[in-house]
């Protein structure tokens, strides 16, 4: 681009930044679209945010897929749950069946 400069930092101004943002930026780049400057770092913080964005993609993915063995697992427990109620009462119903017949002997 014809409108475009690239400062180098100093080694202390480096620093700064780096405390500040937590990133490495060698240089920064000011370029000029229309009558308003703008000022952007060095493609490596592209890099970076790409890496941020996929991280957050990935952990995503990673909850929905907890959220989903959790269901799963609530749904195991559930039916569980209804075989053994279902034991318990087919229990019950032979026992009231044995007492009656021992009534009416």
């Amino acid at each position: 681009m014809g409108n475009e400069v690239k400062i180098k930092l100093t080694d202390a101004q480096k620093a700064k930044i780096k405390e500040a943002t937590g990133k490495d930026l060698p240089e920064i780049r000011i370029e000029n679209f229309g009558s308003a400057p703008a000022v952007s770092a060095t493609s490596a913080s592209s890099a970076l945010k790409a890496t941020k964005a996929m991280r957050a993609q990935k952990a995503l993915r990673a909850q929905k897929a907890l959220r989903a063995q959790k269901a799963l697992r609530a749904q195991k427990a559930m039916r569980a749950q209804k075989a053994m109620r279902a034991q318990k009462a087919m229990r019950a119903q032979k026992a009231m069946r044995a007492q009656k017949a021992m009534r009416a002997q």
